[in-house]
């Protein structure tokens, strides 16, 4: 659950990306949306393809966050307010299909976040390719056997 503090930094982060990329705008852009994170300073900083900064917010309850999990917990918050702000996201004059991802200090690919479809739907990796193995071998076999 997220608190109402990092609700409100997270909405002042997307308010700037509001402001980037204007919903209704009549030239959407084509781009992902990188997201990075310092364990240190708690700064969350949203950048676009080009590798240009956005947006940047201090979370408040990441500074100085003492656990080796800081990027789940980075992955699993941000996925939780993109999900809860769905309508604001597929409002961003972006193209679709676009993605938002999390990045390292090298500004490289950690995780998948989300990704949004020629359809306007949001996609959780994980939760697609959920089980494909199990299913993959059920078919292969009852393809064998017949």
């Amino acid at each position: 659950n997220l608190s109402k503090q990092t609700i409100q930094q997270l909405d002042e982060l997307f308010g700037e990306l509001e402001k980037h990329y204007s919903p209704g705008s009549d030239s959407p852009i084509m781009t992902d949306i990188s997201f990075q994170a310092h364990q240190d300073s708690g700064e969350l900083t949203a950048y676009d393809d080009d590798d240009q900064e956005i947006a940047s917010e201090v979370i408040d309850e990441w500074i100085d966050y003492p656990e080796a999990n800081f990027n789940e917990v980075v992955r699993e918050t941000l996925k939780q307010y993109l999900r809860s702000n769905r309508e604001r996201v597929l409002s961003l004059s972006i193209i679709h299909p676009f993605s938002f991802v999390l990045v390292d200090g090298d500004l490289e690919t950690v995780s998948d976040i989300y990704q949004v479809d020629d359809d306007s739907i949001m996609i959780e990796h994980e939760e697609l390719m959920k089980g494909l193995d199990q299913d993959l071998n059920a078919f292969i076999t009852k393809l064998l056997k017949e």
